[in-house]
């Protein structure tokens, strides 16, 4: 989850998180074991602050430091387990994402497949599972070693096109109108909205889609390889004569992802169900209304349940209460 926790707070860094990431920011604030993520991201946009188009950019320093104070007071109550670096790290966050000090991303050249974005460096082999959120809300689950190429933005654009390198879950948006296309190496696949997984480590030599739900075409070029359905998948190999489609229990496929916890736009009720699966604990609600709460949050690999129920807790303001095996959760509903 590293990665996909320091992209949210360089997204909060530079002022560009919907409030719903701004709560989910400061849900990982209270519960505290990311000082790691705030270091990365602050080093991360110290560059685009320091390229941005307000190089002449006053600041009283003595203002910032009160303000800074005044954040740890009102929005950052003090954790035994906290130290003082990072407090302070995430009070300057909460400072920048307040007051507005540089609208980074505003007026930013639209790109094609060429200038597409990294959301990560080159992938390492034990690189932790990533979560995407894809401009038009389609969501992708990446798997270790894995990473994303894709535009700020598909408004304007006659395809929705990425690029992959690795291994991903996609969960794509339908939009008949704007096609969804990835990139691997040679291989193209083309959606309009379905659920499927694509590997593709080594995207010039070798290339698997697996469907779970909907339909992709799948093309070298122009010319075309298969339409596969749920259950199916296509192997294109440079050493095989030809690609290999085959019936597959994608279920098995999608193994790697079971254990990541992806709650992108859920109830609590639904959020409450899938923690129940990944943890083997009862859940019990005191107030049905509760159940209704709408949230995005996302889990990878490391977090355990007292994480996972902290940070719900906190971006839907219901009580998460773990005792005996059993969550008990209260609140006054949505």
């Amino acid at each position: 989850m590293e990665n996909q926790v320091k992209e949210l707070f360089i997204n909060f860094i530079l002022n560009r998180c919907s409030l719903a990431e701004i709560k989910q920011v400061e849900a990982f604030v209270k519960a505290g074991g990311y000082e790691e993520e705030w270091r990365q991201a602050l080093e991360a946009t110290e560059q685009e602050f320091a390229n941005s188009a307000h190089p002449n950019l006053n600041i009283d320093e003595a203002k910032l430091f009160e303000k800074i104070n005044q954040a740890i007071e009102d929005k950052l109550p003090v954790k035994k387990h906290w130290n003082w670096t990072w407090i302070a790290a995430a009070a300057v966050l909460v400072l920048v994402a307040s007051i507005g000090v540089l609208q980074l991303r505003s007026g930013v050249e639209q790109r094609d497949l060429a200038g597409i974005k990294k959301t990560s460096q080159a992938p390492k082999k034990n690189e932790a599972h990533k979560w995407v959120k894809l401009p038009d809300g389609s969501s992708v689950q990446l798997n270790q070693g894995s990473y994303l190429e894709y535009a700020d933005t598909f408004e304007g654009k006659a395809l929705r096109e990425v690029r992959l390198i690795g291994e991903a879950y996609f969960d794509i948006k339908h939009d008949a109108r704007h096609p969804f296309v990835i990139h691997t190496g040679k291989i193209k696949t083309t959606v309009l909205g379905t659920a499927f997984n694509i590997s593709a480590y080594d995207a010039n030599n070798a290339v698997t889609v697996t469907v779970t739900r909907g339909k992709v075409k799948v093309e070298n070029g122009k010319k075309m390889l298969a339409v596969l359905t749920p259950d199916q998948q296509l192997a294109w190999n440079t050493k095989l004569p030809d690609p290999v489609k085959m019936k597959v229990n994608a279920a098995e496929v999608v193994e790697w992802k079971k254990h990541d916890l992806i709650m992108d736009d859920i109830t609590l009720g639904e959020a409450a169900e899938m923690i129940a699966e990944r943890y083997g604990v009862k859940i019990q609600f005191n107030n049905e209304k509760v159940k209704s709460c709408r949230f995005t949050a996302a889990f990878l690999n490391r977090n355990d349940i007292t994480q996972v129920l902290s940070v719900v807790e906190d971006i839907t303001g219901a009580t998460l209460t773990l005792k005996n095996n059993l969550v008990t959760i209260d609140g006054p509903g949505c």
